[in-house]
């Protein structure tokens, strides 16, 4: 066969692969809302939201429940959840954009885009190092009070002030809150331009997002939160790596990580690690333009996101939570063959980003139950995984998402 023939023929089966998929996608809104339409019923959760893309196409927009206990207001597609560490997936992001326009190298020290971080050792410190939590400090800075802790110059200016805990690039160890700062600085520098602004012009703009999706709400935005609820069992439920792996290092943030992230004061302040809130829609929207075309607009090349979502930190020193471990910013759960071809990052609380790349897929999960209720069969972002791939398909799965 002539190698033109044989291209034809790769294409036409890739062609009837995502038509086929977009068929059983159809399927996906009615499946959807009968699964979180029943956890709401029974009372395991309170408001949902799940968005799947697929192919650059929306086949899936769910918003069931409402969007509080105290209130029979529904959540709605602009109803805006606390995503907490879901938002790291987000600002990585924002970073690659700007090292596929060539304003960013991961090589490079920090220091470079942010001078003030070179002291007490961090000098070398890449931004590699920080993207992949092998930066060493992971202890959050001793705030003084919520207003220096909301404000974005002193923040920063504690955080490069911190001793590293290790030798950077020796060990990995989730920076839950001081991953977002660092990011945050290290995007600003290189573009010369505020992270809020970078985050408006460069995401939510181009991808017609700008009212679903912040780090630091405004007037508007305030009239469309959905807060995080404790389960009515527990005074306190959530098991994600924020809250269980890293609580000796974020003695300094005040109270659980529910009540902190549901401050109105937290909510417009910028936290790029923490403090985001978005939509479920907007999330997957966002992950949909990394893996390919989303109304003509892809945020990075695939030649650069061969380069994220490369496994970055060693086996076995993370979580289970975290997957195979860090890319460039990202949580890898793809299959141990190809670690990168299921990519995102999760939230305290139980919001999801994920992006499938054999698959085309992308998903968004947001949620204002804390987690999962201990009596619901399986947390329910795996519930909602379950569903879509038992209807699209398990390539670059992994296993991550099935039941046990």
């Amino acid at each position: 066969m002539h190698l033109r023939e044989s291209s034809m023929k790769n294409y036409k089966e890739m062609y009837e692969m995502k038509i086929g998929r977009l068929k059983r996608a159809v399927k996906l809104q009615p499946r959807l809302e009968r699964l979180l339409g029943g956890l709401v019923d029974k009372g395991y959760e309170l408001g949902v939201q799940a968005a799947v893309y697929l192919g650059g196409e929306l086949v899936a927009d769910v918003c069931t429940g409402r969007i509080s206990s105290k209130s029979s207001r529904k959540v709605e597609a602009n109803t805006l959840f606390p995503v907490c560490s879901t938002g790291k997936g987000i600002t990585a992001t924002l970073l690659h954009i700007l090292a596929a326009r060539g304003d960013l190298d991961y090589e490079s020290p920090i220091i470079r885009y942010w001078p003030e971080y070179g002291v007490n050792g961090k000098n070398s410190t890449t931004v590699r190092q920080a993207l992949s939590h092998q930066a060493g400090i992971p202890q959050v800075p001793e705030f003084n009070s919520l207003d220096e802790i909301c404000d974005w110059n002193t923040a920063c200016a504690k955080v490069a002030a911190l001793m590293p805990k290790w030798t950077p690039g020796t060990n990995a160890e989730y920076h839950a809150y001081t991953w977002g700062w660092i990011a945050g600085k290290i995007a600003e520098g290189a573009a010369g331009r505020p992270f809020r602004e970078l985050v408006h012009s460069e995401l939510t703009v181009p991808l017609g997002i700008e009212d679903s999706l912040y780090f630091g709400t405004d007037d508007d935005a305030e009239a469309r939160v959905s807060e995080f609820e404790n389960q009515p069992t527990q005074q306190e439920q959530y098991t994600t790596a924020a809250a269980v792996h890293a609580v000796k290092d974020i003695c300094t943030i005040p109270g659980t990580v529910m009540d902190f992230v549901n401050m109105a004061e937290v909510r417009r302040s910028c936290m790029p690690a923490s403090n985001g809130m978005m939509s479920a829609r907007a999330i997957a929207r966002v992950y949909a333009a990394v893996i390919g075309e989303v109304d003509g607009l892809r945020l990075i090349p695939e030649s650069l996101l061969e380069k994220a979502a490369i496994l970055q930190t060693l086996p076995n020193t993370l979580p289970v939570c975290f997957g195979h471990g860090f890319g460039l910013g990202y949580i890898l759960k793809g299959p141990a063959s190809a670690p990168g071809a299921f990519f995102g990052h999760s939230g305290a609380g139980g919001s999801e980003g994920m992006a499938n790349r054999p698959l085309g897929m992308s998903i968004g999960l947001t949620k204002n139950r804390m987690d999962t209720h201990r009596n619901a069969p399986c947390p329910t972002a795996r519930l909602v995984m379950n569903e879509i791939m038992d209807v699209i398909g398990r390539e670059g799965d992994g296993g991550f998402y099935r039941n046990s």
